[in-house]
């Protein structure tokens, strides 16, 4: 699950420890389980967090001042757009938290499917 989201309060996005409790939660509520402790970076160019989970992710990257954040909740045996079914992970949820959390007034959110590839694919043409 990709999501670009809009109208956050910038306090919520510049609080690093609340972020990586965020992270926390979002891969609890997706079904993931961490691999290592959430990692939250506050630069020049806005927020970087990432949780690096064994089968997924969930990452965004945030810029209080423009209320602007994109997240990735990723996992795998995900189900489709729903991320549901039997045991896999569950991205929906994990972004369904997100959103709350931060309080986002815009959403646009985007589904891909992950997994083995059929098909390959030759940029070069070759």
């Amino acid at each position: 699950m990709f999501a670009d989201l809009g109208g956050i309060p910038a306090n919520r996005l510049a609080d690093t420890q609340g972020l990586a409790g965020l992270l926390l939660a979002a891969a609890n509520a997706a079904g993931l389980n961490p691999a290592h402790p959430p990692v939250v970076t506050l630069g020049p160019l806005g927020v970087a967090a990432a949780l690096v989970c064994h089968g997924g992710h969930v990452t965004l990257h945030g810029v209080p001042e423009a209320g602007l954040c994109f997240v990735d909740v990723a996992g795998l045996g995900a189900g489709g757009a729903g991320g549901g079914g039997g045991g896999g992970a569950r991205p929906q949820r994990g972004l369904d938290v997100i959103i709350k959390r931060l309080g986002a007034r815009e959403t646009r959110i985007d589904a891909r499917r992950r997994g083995p590839v059929t098909h390959a694919i030759h940029p070069e043409g070759s």
